[in-house]
Order: C-alpha cells, then sequence, then structure tokens
C-alpha cells in the first residue's frame, strides 16, 4: 500500500461539478506524480473509500467548490471557505470537510482536502473551456502539494 492517497470527488455527468475525477483522472497517468502515491476517482461518496484512507500517511482531497474565485483556483479547505459547513441542508448531507472530519475519528492519516473553484454545474460529461484551460496550473498544484512532507499539512 502507498502511503498516499488521492481521491477526486465530484460528478462527471455534471459538468464541473466533477473536476476532483477529470484532475484524478489526468493524475492517474502523470508520470510525475511521486511513486508513494496511489490515484482514484471516488464519484461523490467519499465514505465509500474508508477502508482504502486506512494505513495512510496522507489522504488528499479533491473536490469542487461554488465560490467568487476565478474557476480553476486550488485552494486549501476550510481556510479558505470557513462558511462551508453553514450550507448544510440536513444531516443525510455532509460537506467534503464535515465528511472529513468524521473518518479523522477512525483513522490517524493527515487529510488534506484541496477546493476547486467552479462557477457553475449543470448536466454536461466535459468541463467548461474556462476550467479545461486551467487543468495544467491545477495538476501542477495538487503535485506541489504531494511532494510536501505531511508534518507541514494544517490541520482540518
Amino acid at each position: 500500500m502507498k502511503p498516499q492517497l488521492v481521491i477526486g470527488l465530484g460528478n462527471p455527468l455534471m459538468g464541473d461539478d466533477g473536476v476532483g475525477c477529470r484532475v484524478a483522472e489526468r493524475l492517474a497517468d502523470d508520470p510525475r506524480v511521486p511513486e508513494d502515491a496511489e490515484v482514484i476517482c471516488g464519484g461523490t461518496d467519499l465514505f465509500r473509500y474508508a477502508r482504502q484512507m486506512e494505513g495512510r500517511r496522507r489522504v488528499v482531497i479533491l473536490d469542487a467548490i461554488q465560490d467568487d474565485a476565478e474557476p480553476g483556483s486550488v485552494a486549501v479547505l476550510p481556510e479558505a471557505g470557513s462558511g462551508l459547513d453553514a450550507r448544510q441542508q440536513h444531516a443525510h448531507h455532509l460537506s467534503a470537510v464535515q465528511a472529513i472530519r468524521l473518518l479523522e475519528m477512525t483513522t490517524p492519516s493527515r487529510f488534506l482536502l484541496l477546493g476547486i473553484s467552479i462557477s457553475s454545474a449543470g448536466m454536461d460529461t466535459g468541463l467548461s473551456p474556462a476550467l479545461a484551460a486551467r487543468m495544467p496550473a491545477i495538476l501542477g498544484r495538487v503535485l506541489h502539494e504531494l511532494g510536501r512532507p505531511p508534518e507541514d499539512l494544517r490541520p482540518l
């Protein structure tokens, strides 16, 4: 088992909402990914991969966020989006931040949530032109984070 796990979240059938999965797909074939990292597309259910998180030194989660930033901007969360938890509608819908907090109770892995800014999501199998154009920068940022020692990570 590799010590780092990257999970791309999102629904690839919902346009830019699927950016986490699209980034994970690109990273899975990227020779620049460190040898100690495994990359998977996690769809929309982070808890489904709880067993694969066990024993990992670090778990990096990639997910779309709809905010005022330029599409394709990448931010470490929740610092950049402190209001994320306030949008919860009811107990059956957890934000990625809330899901990670629950997972932290059961695994000693260090978690890093990278939010990728999008301007909208809708029924579409591709990314918007603005987001697709930023893909090299997004990949570069994720690769940069994978190269950082886990002790440099801020807790969620």
